[in-house]
């Protein structure tokens, strides 16, 4: 054996060591040089069970549990419903008024036209068209 040979063998032993130890420490092993790309899976070391974090149980609502809470929800809501309730009757506007419309101004009624109006709009605009079909006769 060359001494070539020799200290490729100690260096895997030191490499091996290594490894050892970290595992025994419970630490990652020290990479030697970092390649590019997605790293290797490391060996996890085994953790006992002394150590390891204890579950928590999942804890369970009892039947009448659930009935105080749904009843405290519904009681929650009825009340919430009832002080917004009053005040929205009170205002009757309309809702695109109400959003067009900013905080100061009151909201427009709408105008509606009678059928006396629209019958006097018609004839001024029958009287209208018969003026321009005479003037372009002429």
């Amino acid at each position: 054996m060359g001494v070539s040979e020799i200290l490729a063998t100690i260096d895997q032993e030191i490499a091996q060591l290594q490894q050892a130890r970290a595992l025994l420490s419970g630490g990652a092993a020290p990479a030697a040089k970092k390649k590019p790309g997605r790293p290797r899976k490391i060996a996890v070391a085994v953790i006992p069970a002394a150590q390891k974090p204890a579950k928590r149980k999942k804890r369970k609502l009892s039947p009448e549990g659930r009935k105080r809470i749904a009843e405290a929800v519904k009681k929650r809501w009825a009340a919430q419903k009832a002080t917004t309730a009053a005040p929205k009757k009170a205002v009757a506007a309309p809702k695109k008024a109400a959003v067009a419309a900013p905080a100061a101004k009151p909201a427009k009624k709408k105008r509606n036209l009678s059928p006396e109006g629209r019958k006097r709009i018609a004839e001024a605009v029958k009287r209208r068209w018969e003026a321009q079909k005479a003037a372009a006769a002429s």
